[in-house]
């Protein structure tokens, strides 16, 4: 305990643990995320929960110094200047996919991770990280689960014109989908003279979606489909 005390109280050695401990553990968290293909990964967390925490250690000197310094303005600083950060990792592509809105969040809490670790606050510093990774290891599993097999599903396809939409709409009515939208698209396609179309699909029941887009992929007028996650 006194060993934790000398880390939690303001001195050479706690800086370069709390330092040293950011770079490590917002690394790991980028670790996952560059695993998935990601534009932000180990070294964008690494510096990100580093440079909250340099934040967090600065305020506190300055408090040390001058005594009456507000210590959370800094770290209050750090988040905002972090949303922005996140917002550049956000993605949305030409068929309305968005991608980077988990790296976003990771990016804002890894801030706060490392505001917590140059504070000194070493065990909820700890508890902290593994529950982030537990939220972006763990949880992704089960939410890719459950969005694998929820009853709505977005699609994109590229069909061979108006015959192609009709047997998609034929496929559709056989299985006793309703279409809760359906818009064609001014996009190229891989094939020329194909029809680009967004549609989402009220499946009626919780379905795995594998087996509607392999069902898809098997009519003869149907190109190219995609299931696009929102």
């Amino acid at each position: 305990m006194d060993k934790l005390q000398y880390i939690q109280d303001f001195n050479i050695i706690s800086v370069i643990v709390r330092l040293f401990l950011a770079t490590l553990l917002g690394g790991l968290i980028g670790l996952e995320r560059a695993s998935k293909g990601e534009t932000a990964g180990v070294r964008t967390f690494a510096l990100v929960c580093t440079g909250s925490a340099l934040a967090a250690i600065a305020n506190l000197y300055l408090f040390e110094a001058t005594g009456n310094t507000d210590t959370a303005r800094l770290p209050a600083g750090v988040l905002s200047g972090i949303g922005f950060l996140g917002v550049g990792t956000i993605i949305i592509t030409g068929r309305n996919y968005v991608k980077g809105l988990t790296t976003a969040a990771t990016l804002w809490t890894t801030a706060a991770l490392g505001i917590t670790l140059g504070t000194g606050y070493v065990v909820g510093s700890l508890l902290g990280f593994f529950v982030i990774i537990f939220i972006v290891i763990a949880l992704s599993h089960v939410s890719s689960r459950l969005e694998g097999s929820s009853q709505y599903i977005n699609l994109y396809l590229e069909v061979t014109g108006k015959e192609g939409i009709k047997e998609l709409l034929e496929f559709l009515h056989s299985g006793e989908y309703e279409i809760v939208t359906m818009e064609k698209q001014k996009k190229a396609t891989i094939e020329k003279g194909d029809a680009a179309v967004m549609i989402t699909v009220d499946l009626k029941k919780r379905t795995k979606h594998m087996d509607i887009l392999a069902s898809l992929s098997n009519l003869e007028s149907v190109h190219y489909v995609e299931e696009i996650k929102r």
